[in-house]
């Protein structure tokens, strides 16, 4: 088989959601016959995998992953329709196999997975098929396989070949968070914080289990307990207690004595004076009480509020605007302590 000085040439592609523009973009589900799960996306149609968790998407994640493994090239594919994206699958399928890919692992990211891609190669080689798909530990399927592009018949399309095939099934041994819906989102976080995942936080850890990203500043006045993460540009003012294992994303603002507990505030998000936060995730003027399972829309622009962040600020962040499928909004003017 062909290889580059004796070392198997592998490469990736990755599925990226039409709706995210930003250069941390989210893949979607890819089901032709059932579409995308409504759990799986925003209120605006970015996939949950598209949103900062502890400073960067798992998305952007992923795309460090492969380089970090030695991966020849890896492909991330965003077209304004699912259509067009599988159409450029299939053409960047074909330039791998012309350019000598041995195997070519084909992603759509809805979950983060704990995956060791050497082990999966490793075992795809062993099984001497055209296709591996990964499974998690209850045999459910994942959406990541590995192909091999030489003995994909051609003509047949790349989502062809996966539906009609009969896999070698690879089970990750490692932790899956499938990212069904907003607490599988704060799991996450917390799970990283904890270190029950690999995923760790941006930035540098200034004392045991407080993380901060660059730029980051806390109020000599403000208390922190571990674990917790502070994104790069947030800013902690007077005052404030931001407890166990919440995450403050880039670019945030909590204002003069309010506490944040167990919550996530994504992105861009700002937080006003003597609010109580308390097992919630805050996006903007959107908040949602994952203990209750509620969400507000808050109109009152002194309570919470997007962030205001220049064109430059925003090449370097992911601000995706956070809405719950399935979830009645309702308005209020204040939010309760």
């Amino acid at each position: 088989m062909p290889t580059e000085g004796g070392v198997e040439v592998q490469s990736a592609i990755v599925i990226v959601s039409p709706e995210c523009r930003e250069e941390e973009a989210g893949v979607e589900a890819i089901d032709s016959s059932t579409g995308p799960s409504p759990a799986t996306k925003t209120r605006q149609g970015n996939s949950l995998v598209c949103v900062e968790v502890l400073g960067r998407s798992v998305v952007a994640r992923l795309i460090d992953e492969f380089a970090r493994a030695g991966f020849d090239a890896a492909t991330q594919i965003e077209r304004r329709s699912l259509d067009q994206a599988w159409e450029v699958a299939d053409r960047q399928l074909l330039t791998y196999k012309d350019s000598g890919s041995e195997a070519v692992v084909v992603v759509r990211a809805r979950a983060y997975i704990d995956l060791d891609l050497k082990d999966l190669l490793q075992f795809h080689r062993e099984q001497a098929q055209a296709i591996t798909r990964a499974f998690d530990a209850n045999e459910e399927p994942l959406d990541v396989w590995v192909i091999d592009p030489s003995r994909i018949q051609e003509g047949t399309t790349l989502l062809a070949a996966l539906d009609a095939a009969s896999p070698a099934h690879y089970f990750v041994r490692g932790y899956v968070n499938r990212l069904t819906g907003p607490a599988d989102l704060r799991r996450l976080a917390v799970d990283a914080l904890t270190s029950r995942c690999r995923l760790r936080p941006q930035g540098t850890e200034s004392r045991p289990g407080v993380w901060m990203d660059e730029g980051a500043q806390v109020h000599r006045d403000a208390r922190i307990v571990a674990p917790i993460f502070i994104g790069r540009g947030a800013r902690i003012s007077e005052q404030c207690l931001v407890t166990r294992y919440s995450s403050i994303e880039s670019n945030c603002h909590i204002d003069y004595g309010t506490v944040v507990e167990d919550s996530s505030i994504l992105p861009n998000s700002y937080v006003g004076i003597g609010l109580d936060l308390s097992h919630s995730i805050v996006d903007g003027n959107n908040l949602m009480n994952l203990e209750r399972g509620v969400t507000l829309e808050i109109v009152d622009p002194c309570v919470i509020r997007q962030n205001k962040v220049s064109r430059q600020e925003k090449n370097l962040q992911s601000p995706y605007a956070f809405g719950f499928a399935n979830v009645q909004f309702a308005q209020a003017e204040e939010s309760s302590r």
